[in-house]
C-alpha cells in the first residue's frame, strides 16, 4: 500500500493565531507563533499510509469493502452508523493513517514542565495544524482520483468524530492499513498513537455531486467544542 513521507507542512504565524480566535496584531504573539512553527519544522515528520478500496455495499449503518487488497477471502465490513448513507454514492473508497509523528507532542509536554507555557500551547496548536496540513494533501489527492475517473467526491468521514461512528470503529479502519509502517499504532481504548495522528475514509463515485472533499461539521460529535469552528473555520 502506498505511503508518503515528502509531504510539505508550510504554516504562517498569523493563521495560527487567527484560528485560536487570538490577535494577530499583537507583535509579542507572532513572535511567539513564529518561534513555535519554527521548532515544529524540526520536530514533525508527517507521513500518510492510504489504500483505494472497491465498495460493494452500503447498509444502514455499515459499508462492505471488497477483500482482494485486503488479504482476506471475506468482505470487511465498517461500522460507520446511522450516517452510513453519506458514503452511499461511493465506488470506491480511500482509507487513510496519517500522523507528523511523536516528537512534537513530546516537546509540548516538556515545555510545560519547564513553565514555558505559552510556547508549549503554540506549538500544540501548530502541531495540530500541521496534522491538518497533511489531511488537506490526503483530501486533495481524493478529488484527483476522482476526477481521473470523471467521478466525484463525498465528505472526509473519521471514527469519532462523525455523530453514530464511535471511536471502537477505529480498529475495524486499521485493520485495512498496515499503520505500524509509518510507526501509528492503537490503544486498548483505540486511540491512535502518537496523539497528532489521524484516520479518514473519503468515497469516491459517479454519484457524489461534489468535485471537491466536503465537511461534515454538521455531524461531527465535536461540533459544540471544536477551535477549529470557533476560529472561523467550518
Amino acid at each position: 500500500m502506498p505511503i508518503l513521507r515528502e509531504i510539505p507542512v508550510s504554516l504562517a504565524a498569523e493563521s495560527v493565531l487567527a484560528a485560536q480566535g487570538r490577535n494577530t496584531a499583537q507583535p509579542g504573539l507572532i513572535a511567539a507563533a513564529e518561534r513555535a512553527i519554527a521548532l515544529g519544522q524540526t520536530l514533525w515528520s508527517p507521513a500518510l499510509v492510504y489504500d483505494e478500496i472497491e465498495v460493494l455495499s452500503v447498509g444502514p449503518d455499515s459499508i462492505s469493502l471488497a477483500s482482494a487488497s485486503l488479504g482476506s477471502s471475506q468482505p470487511l465490513q465498517l461500522t460507520v452508523g446511522p450516517k452510513a448513507h453519506l458514503l452511499a454514492p461511493a465506488q470506491r473508497l480511500l482509507a487513510a493513517v496519517y500522523t507528523i509523528g511523536p516528537a512534537l507532542g513530546a516537546k509540548v509536554g516538556e515545555l510545560a514542565k519547564e513553565g514555558n507555557l505559552l510556547l508549549s500551547y503554540l506549538l500544540d496548536c501548530v502541531g495540530v495544524m500541521a496534522l491538518g496540513a497533511v489531511g488537506e494533501r490526503l483530501r486533495r489527492m481524493a478529488e484527483q482520483t476522482a476526477a481521473a475517473s470523471g467521478w466525484g467526491v463525498g465528505a472526509a468521514l473519521s471514527p469519532g468524530s462523525l455523530v453514530g461512528w464511535s471511536i471502537q470503529g477505529q480498529r475495524e479502519l486499521c485493520e485495512v492499513l498496515p499503520i505500524a509502517e509509518i510507526a501509528v499504532g492503537l490503544s486498548k481504548y483505540c486511540i491512535l498513537e502518537p496523539h497528532k495522528s489521524a484516520s479518514v475514509v473519503i468515497g469516491m463515485g459517479p454519484g457524489f455531486g461534489s468535485h471537491e472533499v466536503g465537511s461534515v461539521c454538521v455531524y461531527c460529535s465535536l461540533r459544540d467544542s471544536c477551535w477549529r469552528r470557533k476560529g472561523g473555520d467550518t
